[in-house]
């Protein structure tokens, strides 16, 4: 995924993007750790001379400021002397006590011996509300990419007051980035002993949750990162699985399954593992697998096959990265490590009718073209079999929310064509406002000419008096329109316009739910692509009476944009 700086050779300070501030002590956490040492007080470390340490909450999006020293407090040792202030220890100037090159956190005292510190207590953690089975899904709340920073305290108040039945947690849970484990652990603690979480934990909220990259391992990795297995342990530790858990008791990888709800009224939430066993995607993340490449590994497709051909009204497939956008076909074809010798990569995307159709730059499924054929035809299958009656695929990463529909087409093996959905909701404290190819972003319907019928689709981007449009405008019109028909220019054709569908209206794949009035400064291009926000989250209400289903992108301040569809 994007990443606007990474991590250098000397580690976690450097990746810091704000400028960070000066404090008092009682700012400072109790304890921290920093490459390899456990921390009870303040260090120069890495930072020039001045004192610092990781902060209680976060300021402005720092997570470390810079330590006023007249306000450190004395430390004592175990048989009750005080820390000097500071010690001094190979270049590194510490108030308190460190475990460098020790098991425990000590100082140095005033004869320059050293002893062992009184322990300080950690805050204890709250823990993540388990989902019962029995109960019926009639609301599932979904998001990622996690930063204590921005709107995301007001838009984790709005997520609460709206009491999901389920939360799905789609990744970058946190941004470690890291191999060391006790880092990891910390900034996952650091996330539950966040105010505006204490309070999500508070609610009681059922939670699922798959992982990405930042909080799997490096930015982009999959199979080669060399601490997964510990970072597994890791993820399930923070997210309080039972001791019983499979994945606590010898499964490779963090994907799971629950049906939820009655018979008749079930929900089938699947989470997948798209970091684990991935095969690289570029050189620079491994040796290339050609043809070979895999997302899920072949033990997790084998388990997701028999997971698809459970019965339930609505399947809901999480998935850290993007499914749905097609390949980017802005790349040399030679830069995929899938692309092997181009036949079966060419092949997958012809079947799939997307050989004219180019997706996002970033990090996606598409990237590996047959594993997303997979799933999808899988999928299909279900849905043809009697297996599901919807399928909406839940995703994070891209820092904006999106709604998207692809329609899979009709083959002799997996039978009749379907359509298929996506939330894409990312994330709490970020956004990223610049325009994002993708085909497959849910489709904007039009009247004809005005005539209150939503039937055709709007073509984007199309061109008026000379400028080019990408979402429905009021030039020249009353009422927001595109055009329904263009040439080869994406030129509008004259008279083949219409009306855009508005909030409420009936279109082909059901209706239109909201359209909110401020979607011109939600949005850098058409309705469906929620990404100048600041935070963001997704929301599926299942209406068993109905029988449909909503999905919305919403944001700190109101519901941005939704669809509603039948099953």
């Amino acid at each position: 995924m994007k990443k606007l700086l990474f991590l250098s050779s000397f580690g976690v300070l450097s990746q810091m993007a704000v400028a960070e501030p000066e404090v008092h002590y009682d700012a400072c956490k109790n304890n921290f750790s920093y490459l390899g040492a456990d921390y009870q007080g303040t260090t120069d470390k890495n930072n020039a001379g001045s004192q610092w340490c990781y902060l209680k909450q976060s300021v402005e999006g720092a997570t470390w400021g810079h330590v006023r020293t007249e306000t450190i407090p004395e430390f004592k040792t175990v048989t009750g002397k005080v820390c000097k202030a500071p010690s001094d220890y190979q270049g590194e100037k510490f108030y308190g006590c460190s475990s460098r090159n020790h098991t425990a956190p000590w100082c140095y005292v005033e004869d320059d011996s050293w002893e062992e510190c009184q322990v300080t207590q950690q805050e204890p953690v709250l823990a993540h509300t388990l989902p019962q089975q029995s109960k019926r899904l009639d609301r599932v709340a979904l998001g990622s990419c996690f930063k204590p920073k921005g709107d995301m305290p007001e838009a984790l108040a709005k997520l609460i007051s709206q009491q999901p039945d389920l939360f799905l947690w789609l990744g970058d849970n946190i941004y470690a980035d890291t191999t060391d484990m006790a880092l990891m652990r910390q900034k996952y603690d650091d996330k539950k002993r966040n105010s505006d979480y204490k309070k999500f934990l508070e609610a009681k909220i059922p939670v699922m949750a798959t992982w990405d990259d930042h909080d799997y391992g490096w930015n982009n990795d999959g199979k080669h990162y060399p601490a997964r297995v510990e970072s597994q342990k890791e993820f399930l530790r923070h997210f309080d699985a039972p001791k019983d858990d499979p994945r606590l008791n010898g499964q490779a990888g963090i994907y799971e399954a629950k049906m939820m709800g009655p018979e008749g009224e079930r929900t089938h939430v699947i989470t997948l593992d798209a970091r684990y066993f991935r095969s690289p995607t570029f050189e620079k993340y491994g040796k290339c697998e050609g043809d070979s490449s895999t997302v899920l590994g072949e033990a997790q497709w084998k388990w997701l096959e028999q997971e698809l051909q459970k019965s339930s009204e609505v399947k809901l497939i999480a998935s850290g990265i993007q499914v749905l956008p097609p390949l980017n076909q802005g790349r040399s074809r030679s830069e995929y490590c899938a692309y092997g010798d181009g036949k079966q990569f060419e092949q997958v995307i012809s079947e799939l009718d997307e050989s004219e159709m180019s997706g996002t730059g970033y990090e996606s499924w598409a990237e590996i073209p047959s594993e997303r054929a997979k799933l999808l035809r899988l999928v299909q299958q279900s849905i043809n079999n009697g297996k599901t009656k919807a399928v909406i695929f839940m995703s994070g990463d891209q820092h904006w929310g999106e709604l998207l529909q692809k329609t899979v087409p009709e083959s002799e093996k997996y039978g009749a064509e379907v359509n298929v959905y996506e939330v894409t909701a990312s994330g709490f404290g970020q956004n990223w406002p610049y325009d994002i190819e993708n085909p497959l972003r849910l489709p904007i319907y039009a009247d004809t000419k005005g005539d209150g019928n939503y039937t055709k689709q709007c073509k984007l981007p199309f061109k008026y008096l000379g400028e080019t449009y990408d979402s429905c405008i009021t030039r020249d019109n009353d009422k927001p329109w595109c055009y329904t028909d263009v040439d080869s220019n994406n030129a509008g054709i004259a008279g083949e316009w219409g009306n855009c569908a508005p909030s409420g209206a009936t279109i082909p794949t059901g209706r239109v739910g909201v359209v909110s009035e401020n979607i011109a400064e939600l949005s850098t291009s058409d309705r469906h692509i929620i990404n100048q926000s600041g935070s963001n989250y997704g929301l599926v209400d299942i209406d068993w009476k109905k029988r449909e289903i909503k999905m919305s992108i919403e944001t700190a301040d109101e519901e941005a944009v939704s669809t509603i569809i039948y099953f």
